[in-house]
Parts: C-alpha cells; structure tokens; sequence
C-alpha cells in the first residue's frame, strides 16, 4: 500500500486494522462517531467544537488482533475561517504518522503508539488526561481506577475520610459515572456534607460528561446558591459542570444571567465556550453581544469572532448583527468590529 492511497485519519486506521473511537476535546469532552469523523475530514461539516480556530481530538485505537494495548493520539488541527478542516495540515499529520509508524502501524507496540516530532499533535494537561481516561473507561466498558473506591468511600461517609487523599484519577472516574443512580443518591444525600474544594473539583469534571435531569437540578441549586453567597468559584464551576445538561435546565441559570445590567468577561467566556448551544436564538445572541458590548473592543471582537465559527449559533450571531433591537453602544462596537475586516 502507498502513502498516497490513504486520504484521511480513518483510511489510515481502517488499514491498520484498528479498532478506534474519536474524542472532541474542544469544549468539554464528547464522543464523535466515525461518520461525522469522516465529513469533517472531507470538509462536508464543520469542526463542531473549535477552540482557538483549531479542533482538539482525541483518538484511542487498538487491534485485538495484534495486542490487549490501547493508544491515545492528541491531535489538534487548524481549521479554516468556516471552521473546516484545514486538509493540507491532517496531510502532513498523516505523513508523520506514517513516518514514525509505518504504514499498517507495524510498529506501533514497539514505538508504544508515540508520533514522534508530531506539530499537529498536543500535550493535555494533568486534569485533562485523568477526566479524559476516565472518559475512554466509560466508552469501552473498561473499570475506573483503584482510586474510585476512596472517593466512594469519602462521599458515603465524608466525616470519616480525608478528601485531601484523593487523587484526581478517581475523581475523574467518579464523575465519569454518575449516571449511575445509586452513585447519584449517595452525591445527593451528602452533597452539603463535602468539602468544597472536592465540590469544585467534582463539578469541573462534570462538564465532560452527558447528565440526566435529576443531577442537573442538584447543581442548579447549588449554582442559585452560589449566586445569592456571591461565590464566584462555585458559581464558574456550576457553569462548567452543567456544560452537558439538558437545555431546559441551562437555559433558566442562563437566561436570568444574560439580562443583568453587567457580567465579568470570565463568565461571558465562559458561557460562550460552554453553553453555545443555547445561542441558536437571535434574542438571546443580542442579549449576550449586549453584555460583551460593556467590555472594551478586544474582548467584543474576540467572544463575537468565536461564537461566529461555532457552527451551533453561527446564523444567530450574523442575524444579531443587523437587529433593530440592538443599543447604540452595541451598533458602534459592531462598526468597530466590521470596519476592521
């Protein structure tokens, strides 16, 4: 087989007789499936979670074929103003890979599945590397960590245990599941009880993950909270936590934030690289630009820059532009911001 006859991340994995599933890393952690893998590859659809005008993937493989041993490749790869993928860039990724590992990944137990002098690939951090396993766990029905048990056994009886033993594996693995309802039960009951550093660190992970309705409305109170002590950590991490909720429930902690007279331009990112979703809606889009306009030009052109490539809330965000609703200070900032394209 030729290097030329492989076009694309799946081609390659497909030759290789691999096994794989793809992560989108972006904006919290979700499961893409091969499929819409590979219309992002031919450019068919955007990236649906660019960060920083690129798309942060990762990618876990294995052969049963040839080995128990599974692979993570972090791949970050520009994407254009459409937030397409940039080809020439995955091309010269893929001829590195090949590189490195040659063509049918022979070498891939020997090298360890390691890409070598990669550019399209990226170091996560610790935090990102432990929700992300725990994640994968999840994903191929593979067992947490030994320290799942201690966090367990921390929230069955907070009193009786030190949080500060924890390690962050074994909370990564116990958000990851949650859904479990007997796990669930357990959090509820004793949610009050536990530290609140262990409370942040638990709803930080939470944003990686899909949760039910029942563990949605526990953190929207502990975000109402949050709100009426002026609790700016928790009120973030409430945020980040309910990144993966149902609409209904995001949608009554966001809206009532979107029509104060003021928010910080860490809770407009925020909002904006968590709960874009929620801004396929014209009004609410005027409501947010609304907000960005009380921040100087870079903050207005940056936030209005990113939720313009997201393909969730692209045409809400252009047809915002030209609302009759909008204030002056909005229209001028507006003119700003077009008069330097």
């Amino acid at each position: 087989m030729q290097p030329t006859s492989i076009n694309s991340i799946i081609e390659f994995l497909d030759a290789s007789q691999s096994q794989y599933k793809f992560i989108d890393m972006g904006r919290g952690f979700r499961e893409l499936t091969p499929e819409h893998i590979n219309q992002i590859e031919y450019q068919r659809v955007p990236a649906p979670y660019p960060r920083q005008q690129h798309m942060w993937l990762g990618c876990i493989f294995w052969s049963p074929k040839r080995s128990t041993q599974y692979y993570i490749w972090f791949i970050k790869l520009p994407l254009d103003e459409r937030g397409l993928l940039n080809q020439a860039a995955r091309n010269v990724f893929l001829e590195k890979v090949i590189e490195a590992l040659g063509q049918q990944l022979e070498n891939t137990e020997k090298m360890q599945g390691q890409l070598g002098d990669n550019p399209y690939t990226f170091v996560p951090s610790q935090q990102q590397l432990a929700d992300f396993n725990a994640k994968a766990k999840t994903l191929l029905n593979n067992p947490p960590s030994n320290g799942f048990q201690a966090v367990s056994e921390y929230i069955h009886a907070p009193h009786s245990h030190d949080w500060q033993l924890l390690n962050v594996q074994g909370l990564a693995d116990y958000a990851a599941r949650l859904s479990d309802p007997m796990l669930f039960a357990t959090l509820q009951k004793q949610w009050s009880n536990l530290a609140p550093t262990f409370q942040l660190n638990l709803l930080n992970s939470l944003e990686h993950h899909a949760i039910n309705k029942p563990l949605a409305v526990m953190i929207k109170q502990h975000f109402e909270e949050a709100i009426t002590l002026d609790n700016e950590s928790h009120i973030i991490a409430c945020l980040r936590g309910l990144t993966q909720a149902p609409e209904a429930i995001t949608q009554k902690i966001i809206d009532p934030l979107l029509r104060r007279a003021y928010l910080s331009a860490d809770w407009l990112i925020l909002i904006a690289a968590r709960h874009m979703a929620l801004f396929n809606d014209v009004d609410r889009a005027i409501l947010f630009l609304e907000k960005c306009a009380l921040h100087d030009d870079a903050i207005f052109q940056g936030l209005f820059a990113d939720m313009v490539q997201l393909p969730q809330c692209r045409i809400a965000f252009l047809q915002a532009l030209s609302a009759p609703a909008l204030s002056k200070l909005c229209q001028q900032k507006i003119q700003t911001l077009q008069q330097g394209h």
